[in-house]
């Protein structure tokens, strides 16, 4: 039985890179596709089972078992994410401009609240710091040292001169990296000075599925340095779609370290005992992370 990583999924057919380094194309057995179950009817009065189609496919980054040239099997995933369809990430890379378009600490905290929910790392590469005056970019690393106070690497590079590339180059060896972040920050520029001939990949790839070259309809993921870089479709923007209101407060990493007496507090209201809102006041929680939190507890209430 061979076994070997899945690197693109396209139409039903799975391209696996395989331990002996080959990368053949398969289609999975039957048992993977869906899996039936039955769950009862609360609204019917004879209880009947609706019958339910779970997808119990693999994904692009599962670690799979062929048999008899096809997929028979996946081995246990340690995250997957449904969009994009994608497992077994170690790190999102969120890149954001620092000047054109504008740096938005709102979108960061979105993205970042998104990514923990996954149980995933990320990777935050700030780009375009040639941008900015040398007591703006100063100031603007003050502000994210907050970030590297949390725990998140924190990156600023400059894709034109490859200022900074190294550093990007050193956190995604052996591991699969997912780019994603602000639209319009220079995520092809950037991937292209860390890999020159990632350009020269996805254009062959196009090229021989009849697309333009920077149109993505599926994920690949690349060799890179003992890891994988993935090309994902459709992870440009997120919502809170995915996350309950009350669940917003424990994805905030600093709200950790104060305590607030109340089990039902959304750290909104000015209530003696809450711990969060009064370290907000002080200002030992950044004042735009607050606002952050405020804005998306305030999005769910709406829904």
């Amino acid at each position: 039985m061979d076994r070997g990583r899945v690197i693109n999924l396209n139409g039903g057919v799975y391209k696996v890179l395989l331990e002996n380094g080959l990368v053949k194309s398969y289609k999975a057995r039957g048992k993977l596709r869906s899996e039936k179950t039955y769950q009862v009817n609360q609204k019917s009065l004879s209880k009947k089972k609706d019958v339910q189609y779970i997808k119990n496919s693999p994904k692009v980054g599962d670690i799979v078992n062929i048999d008899n040239d096809m997929i028979a099997s996946y081995e246990p995933r340690k995250n997957e994410m449904i969009r994009p369809d994608i497992s077994n990430v170690d790190q999102i890379l969120l890149v954001f401009a620092a000047k054109e378009p504008d740096f938005s600490f709102y979108l960061l905290d979105l993205f970042i609240v998104n990514i923990i929910k996954q149980k995933i790392k990320p990777l935050i590469v700030i780009s375009k710091i040639d941008k900015l005056t040398n007591e703006e970019l100063i100031d603007f690393k003050s502000k994210m040292q907050y970030y590297i106070n949390l725990g998140y690497d924190v990156l600023f590079v400059n894709s034109i001169n490859k200022e900074g590339i190294d550093d990007i180059k050193t956190h995604l060896m052996g591991k699969i990296t997912v780019l994603s972040g602000q639209t319009g920050a220079g995520k092809s520029t950037l991937i292209n000075a860390i890999i020159p001939e990632f350009s020269l990949q996805t254009q062959e790839i196009s090229k021989s599925l009849g697309r333009g070259k920077h149109t993505t309809r599926e994920t690949n993921l690349y060799v890179y340095e003992n890891g994988f870089i993935g090309d994902t479709p459709g992870f440009s923007k997120l919502d809170l779609s995915e996350i309950d209101k009350d669940e917003i407060k424990n994805l905030f990493e600093e709200f950790k370290n104060y305590t607030c007496y109340f089990k039902d507090c959304n750290h909104k209201e000015n209530i003696k005992g809450c711990g969060i809102k009064e370290a907000a006041s002080k200002g030992l929680i950044l004042k735009s992370r607050y606002e952050s939190y405020l804005k998306m507890y305030s999005l769910k209430e709406i829904k």
